[in-house]
């Protein structure tokens, strides 16, 4: 580094008492455990050094220079400094040590790290010593070293603290019951733990559409900015672009918090791209710590994702009929008992139905099991249309199936839907017919296996009765 001259000004000798000054200045700024604190010393020690009316550090930060300390003899020069803007190119405009009207302008490096610049004004020295050039390129040689051994410290403290957060966040994550408490638990952790001001994630639904979910911080609460709309109208014009497996940035135009830039982190499991974390950054850079923070944070919760996903898969598979792929008696029985507890809080009826296929096994006898699996297929899918979304329907034995009308009680309108219910199976194709019987709740029975038994007792004695009764009494 040299000292550029572009007039001549005169500063204090470097005296001895000079040297003293600023040996006792670092002594004290390491005894400082706050950057600023220290910095504030020693921008008011340098009043002194350097016989300045002001002295002020920029650090360089998210690709900007920011002001840390400012000290001044004089509030002019403090207000001036405090309102204009430090030019932000001033990396590649000046590599050097440079000495300007009422202003010195000394670049803060260490091993070609850019970290920030020393600013010095006013027209108070009056030394003509030439030792000045090597006395100031000590000092900044120092500060330099100071502010960089620093900023690894607090950077060290920061990566362990944020570690910490991570192995605890991964405990909590791993244990989450649904995606939901998931990514609402995993978003307040992204705001922990990378001091960010908001987010979402942007998941694919199970009809292949993009969605916006469990929105964090900022973002959780009212505000005039759309950004709902902003998002989506960025997936309609770069739907390509979902699905990337790389980080990628998305600057932002006008929004009320002023932030620049989101970035965007791709939501991976076994599976490949499920998603992405979206994240909220007031400036245009997140550092190497934060982006290593991120990426392992990130695949933390693809995993818990994957965890629940295939957490939930099994349950389904576990409650799910494999042939028909309605509810097995497990999935039915449990669900039954849900929606008695939801009817009783309702103080409402359900129906329960166990439907029995007439002269299945002679269709199985002649036509072969695989034309008896196709009926049965073919007659859940049937059966499940001709009820409403809310009403339950399973296949509980080989040719049996049971149903829940909820909100229904028992009477001859109830009676037609069944009627009509049975008609829409379409059995006539398979010259099969169905027996029913019909149990209501609560009025008939206030637990699943007393309703279930005498469901299964009135569609036996319409069996004995003949082929394709309607049992309810």
């Amino acid at each position: 580094m040299q000292l550029q001259r572009i007039e001549k000004r005169e500063f204090p000798d470097n005296s001895p008492s000079y040297a003293e000054i600023l040996l006792t200045t670092i002594q004290e700024m390491n005894r400082e455990e706050n950057l600023l604190t220290a910095l504030d010393l020693f921008t008011q020690r340098s009043l002194e050094l350097f016989n300045c009316d002001l002295a002020a550090i920029y650090l360089f930060e998210q690709g900007k220079y920011k002001l840390y300390s400012i000290s001044s003899r004089d509030d002019k020069y403090r207000e001036t400094v405090m309102l204009s803007e430090f030019p932000q190119d001033f990396r590649e405009t000046f590599t050097e040590v440079v000495e300007m009207d009422e202003e010195w302008v000394l670049p803060l490096s260490h091993f070609d790290k850019t970290l920030g610049a020393f600013i010095l004004k006013g027209k108070r020295a009056q030394s003509k010593d030439e030792r000045l050039a090597v006395f100031v390129k000590q000092v900044i040689s120092i500060i330099s070293s100071f502010i960089f051994e620093r900023m690894l410290r607090i950077d060290s403290l920061d990566r362990e603290q944020a570690l910490t957060l991570l192995l605890r966040g991964t405990e909590i994550l791993v244990r989450a019951d649904s995606e939901e408490q998931l990514l609402s638990e995993a978003g307040e952790m992204a705001m922990e733990i990378l001091f960010l001001p908001g987010g979402f994630f942007l998941l694919e639904s199970a009809e292949g559409t993009w969605e916006m979910r469990s929105p964090f911080g900022r973002l959780k609460q009212e505000m005039e900015w759309d950004w709902r709309t902003w998002v989506r109208q960025y997936i309609s014009k770069e739907e390509c672009c979902l699905r990337n497996a790389k980080v990628h940035f998305l600057d932002i135009e006008d929004n009320p918090f002023k932030w620049e830039r989101v970035w965007i982190h791709p939501l991976q499991t076994h599976s490949g791209v499920v998603g992405e974390l979206w994240l909220m950054n007031a400036g245009k850079h997140l550092n190497d710590q934060k982006q290593e923070i991120l990426a392992a944070f990130i695949r933390v919760v693809g995993v818990a994702l994957e965890t629940i996903r295939q957490r939930e898969e099994l349950a389904r598979l576990a409650n799910t009929d494999r042939l028909t792929g309605i509810l097995n008696r497990q999935g039915f029985e449990q669900r039954v008992r849900e929606e008695i507890a939801s009817t009783l809080r309702r103080n409402s009826h359900f129906l329960l139905l166990v439907l029995d296929l007439d002269l299945f096994k002679q269709l199985n006898d002649t036509m072969g099991h695989p034309m008896g699996d196709r009926a049965l297929k073919e007659i859940a899918q049937n059966l499940r249309a001709a009820v409403r979304e809310q009403d339950i329907v399973a296949r509980t034995g080989g040719d049996e199936f049971t149903v829940v009308l909820t909100e229904v009680s028992m009477n001859d309108e109830s009676l037609a839907v069944i009627e009509r219910m049975r008609k829409s199976m379409c059995l006539e194709i398979y010259n099969l017919g169905v027996s029913i019987g019909v149990a209501e709740f609560p009025t008939e029975g206030r637990s699943y296996d007393d309703l279930y038994r005498l469901a299964d007792q009135r569609l036996y004695r319409g069996k004995n009765l003949g082929k394709g009764n309607i049992i309810a009494d």
